[in-house]
């Protein structure tokens, strides 16, 4: 300060308003007009996230429910690297002028120009309104795309509208309980001559039987397919070890005109006339030992090893043996067509992935790349993520990216 400042000062002549707001704006304090520390109020202007009262308090000119914004290319003001207003350098080029959403090469067309628009991913600026084209069924796709009335939008192509208990997998509508190309899920098919049961699939004959027409048959000793389908032995003789015998051979037995092996016969079960008794959920079986059940019906299993009550678990719904015996579900998790299912984990995953599920301790989805391309991605589920899952790229990923 200069000796004649100082004299003014000591006089009384001069209040200097300028040198006490120059003080005032680097004393480590929040004082006069500031309205943080050292900035705002006349001061330099504030960083991004410190307190405001108007938009000249902060350094990008733009003030939002008082805290400083930090520089963005659609705030209407040129701050940071732009070239101009909101456009140029690291924002879209300058003169980016759009009708359309088609007149833009990224991104879509908002108040005449090619941007992000006012909607975060997936969504979209359709009219006035923030659409998901995946799943809108008047905006399918894109803006102006609606599907017909007996149409639903379904990752954003129009699919049938399924109704019964049935699902869209592909543009067909299947009961994914007892579809054998889609058994459980879209993506699941069963093996060549299984079933699918639940949502699971089974083999269609039991260990040792061949399915001839639509019939389990034993072929080691069926008569009338001894060896193979369609190969039945002669009048009066019989099938053993998949081979036709003349007469009655021990250990086949004589019983009404034919013969039988009293070994594996239920209805010979042990001698002439000896009728193994139903079994529920199961065909009654003859064993060297006697009467017992065969293999269970698709879908049910004997858990418990009793004869009396034959295949009494149905493992698509049973919590305690869900899927296969002593395969229990514990916590909040049910039995859903044969998996332990639970709610779905927090993360903001859900926003831009489709069909998820948290079934047998994996987390599941389709999930959006950057291209917005659905991408099949799991993640095991562990303790719990803070604050959850998160789609990175298309690929599921825990406490973000």
């Amino acid at each position: 300060m200069s000796a004649r400042l100082v004299v003014l000062l000591g006089l009384g002549l001069c209040s200097c308003p300028t040198v006490e707001l120059a003080v005032q704006c680097r004393d480590g304090r929040v004082d006069g007009a500031e309205t943080d520390l050292d900035c705002g109020g006349g001061c330099s202007g504030c960083a991004a996230g410190l307190l405001c009262l108007a938009d000249g308090d902060c350094a990008s000119g733009v003030c939002s429910l008082n805290r400083c914004a930090a520089p963005s290319c659609d705030d209407g003001v040129l701050n940071g690297g732009e070239q101009a207003v909101d456009c140029g350098g690291s924002c879209p080029a300058c003169g980016a002028a759009c009708v359309r959403d088609a007149d833009c090469s990224a991104g879509v067309c908002f108040d005449g120009r090619c941007g992000p628009g006012p909607c975060g991913p997936p969504l979209r600026v359709c009219g006035a309104a923030c659409v998901d084209p995946r799943v809108d069924r008047f905006h399918c796709g894109g803006c102006g795309q609606p599907c017909p009335q007996d149409q639903s939008c379904v990752g954003g192509s129009c699919v049938p509208a399924c109704l019964g208990g049935t699902q869209a997998c592909g543009p067909a509508c299947v009961d994914v309980g007892s579809d054998p190309l889609h058994c459980g899920s879209c993506a699941r098919a069963c093996g060549a001559g299984e079933l699918c049961v639940g949502g699971m699939c089974f083999p269609r004959c039991g260990p040792g039987q061949l399915d001839c027409g639509g019939v389990c048959v034993a072929v080691d000793r069926d008569p009338l397919h001894c060896g193979g389908c369609g190969r039945p032995c002669a009048p009066g003789a019989g099938c053993l070890g998949g081979q036709c015998v003349a007469g009655c051979v021990p250990p086949l037995l004589a019983c009404d005109g034919g013969c039988v092996d009293p070994r594996f016969d239920p209805d010979n079960c042990g001698g002439c006339g000896g009728v193994c008794p139903p079994v529920p959920r199961a065909q009654a079986a003859c064993t060297p030992a006697g009467c017992t059940a065969s293999v269970c019906d698709p879908g049910f299993a004997d858990c418990d090893a009793g004869v009396g009550d034959g295949c009494e678990v149905e493992l698509a719904v049973d919590p305690v043996n869900c899927g296969a015996c002593g395969h229990a579900c514990f916590g909040q998790d049910s039995c859903l067509l044969g998996r332990c299912c639970g709610p779905l984990p927090p993360g903001t995953y859900q926003t831009t992935c489709s069909g998820c599920e948290a079934c047998d301790g994996v987390l599941r989805c389709m999930c959006d790349d950057a291209a917005q391309n659905p991408k099949a991605t799991s993640i095991p589920l562990g303790p719990p993520c803070s604050p959850g899952y998160t789609n990175c790229d298309g690929v599921l990923l825990c406490d973000g990216c």
